[in-house]
C-alpha cells in the first residue's frame, strides 16, 4: 500500500501561518510541521502549536536564505552587515566547495538545532528552506548533524512526474520553473542517496509539492498520489496561512481544514502515517480526540482585514481540542513574511 505523510512547512514564520497549521492539525489533515528556528513567530509556534498539538511530529526547517541569523557575529559569508542572510540557492551551489563557507553553514545549522532543542522540542526530521539542503555538500552536513543530534530522518524531494487535468495550472511561467527545479532536485537526490546510506538516515521515498507548488489543493494531491508506486512512503508538503492576501497559501489552508480531504486520500488507496512511524521511537504525548474543522468562507477580505502583514497586530489564540478561540488583538506585531 502507498503511505503518505502530510506536512506543513513555515511553522514559526508568522502568526497566520502558525494558526493555519494549528487548525489543519486539529482538522486531522496533517501529521507534521517543519519549524523555522529563526522565524519571528518561533516562540508563538513553540508555545501555541508544538506544545498544544499532541502527537504533532516536528521537524526543523534549516534556513540560511531568509531572515536573520541566530549567530551575533555577522562577519560571515552568509549574511550582510545587519545579520540578515544574503545567500541564494545559486550562491550556495557556487560556493559549496569552499571549506570556510561550509563551516559557516554548519555553524548556522547547529545554532538553529540548538535553539529548537533548548525549547523542549525533539525534532524527528531535518529539511531546509528553499530546499537548499539538496545541494550534495550541504546534504552531507545535514546528515552528519542528524547523527550528531540523534534526529532519525532527513527529507528528500524526489517527485515523480504527474499531470493535473485542469489546463490553467500549466499556463503560468511558474509551472515551467517548477518543472526545471524538479529536474534539478531529482538529480541531486539521486546523488544524495550515498550520504543517506553512509550515515544510515531514514528518508521518504518520494515527495509531492514541487511541480505544483502554489497549487496544492485536493485535486493536486489526489492526482499526485495516483502516480506513486506501491509500498512507498511519500511526503506531501503544504505552506498554509490564514492571511487571505496571500491567496495561494490561503487556498492551501482551506484545503487542509477540509474534513473530506483525509477520507478522499484513504479512498485513493493511500494510508496516512506519521514521521515517527518510520522510526523506532514511540510518539510522545496523547492521541487527540477527533476535532471539527472551523468553517472558512471565501468572501473578499473586509476593510478591517485589509492591512498588510507587517502592520497588522498579531492576535493571541487560545488552543483547545474542539474549536479555535481568538481573543482581541494585543500590541504585538506580526513578522514580515
Amino acid at each position: 500500500m502507498r503511505t503518505v505523510i502530510l506536512t506543513t512547512d513555515n511553522l514559526g514564520i508568522d502568526i497566520p501561518s502558525n494558526r493555519a497549521i494549528f487548525e489543519a492539525f486539529h482538522a486531522g489533515n496533517i501529521q507534521s510541521a517543519s519549524i523555522l528556528a529563526n522565524g519571528e513567530a518561533f516562540n508563538d509556534a513553540a508555545e501555541n502549536v508544538v506544545k498544544k498539538c499532541k502527537n504533532l511530529d516536528t521537524g526543523i526547517q534549516l534556513n540560511i536564505t531568509e531572515g536573520k541569523s541566530l549567530i551575533t557575529d555577522y562577519d560571515s559569508y552568509l549574511t550582510a552587515n545587519d545579520g540578515y542572510y544574503n545567500a541564494s540557492g545559486e550562491k550556495l551551489l557556487l560556493f559549496s566547495n569552499n571549506s570556510k563557507y561550509l563551516e559557516q553553514i554548519e555553524a548556522e545549522f547547529c545554532s538553529q538545532i540548538d535553539k529548537v532543542l533548548s525549547n523542549g522540542i525533539q525534532p524527528l526530521y531535518l529539511t531546509s528552506n528553499n530546499n537548499i539542503h539538496a545541494i550534495p555538500k550541504i546534504f552531507d552536513i545535514v546528515c552528519r548533524l542528524a547523527v550528531k543530534y540523534k534526529i532519525p530522518c532527513v527529507r528528500t524531494q524526489t517527485e515523480l512526474p504527474y499531470f493535473v487535468p485542469e489546463l490553467y495550472r500549466h499556463a503560468e511561467s511558474k509551472y515551467l520553473s517548477n518543472v526545471g527545479q524538479n529536474l534539478i532536485l531529482n538529480t541531486a537526490n539521486w546523488i544524495n542517496q550515498r550520504a543517506l546510506k553512509k550515515y544510515e538516515i531514514n528518508t521518504n521515498d518520494y515527495f509531492i509539492g514541487i511541480l505544483y507548488s502554489g497549487q496544492m489543493d485536493k485535486s493536486t494531491v489526489l492526482n499526485g498520489i495516483k502516480q506513486l508506486p506501491e509500498e512507498t512512503v511519500t511526503e506531501i508538503v503544504f505552506h498554509p496561512t490564514t492571511n487571505k492576501w496571500k491567496h495561494l497559501n490561503y487556498l492551501e489552508y482551506k484545503t487542509l481544514i477540509d474534513k473530506g480531504l483525509r477520507e478522499e486520500i484513504e479512498k485513493s488507496g493511500a494510508e496516512i502515517i506519521f514521521w515517527h512511524d518510520m522510526t523506532e521511537d514511540e510518539p510522545q504525548g496523547e492521541t487527540i480526540e477527533e476535532t471539527t474543522a472551523p468553517e472558512v468562507t471565501t468572501e473578499k477580505p473586509s476593510e478591517e482585514e485589509q492591512i498588510p502583514d507587517e502592520q497588522a497586530p498579531a492576535p493571541k489564540y487560545e488552543t483547545v481540542v474542539h474549536s479555535i478561540t481568538v481573543t482581541q488583538p494585543d500590541t504585538e506585531t506580526e513578522m514580515k513574511d
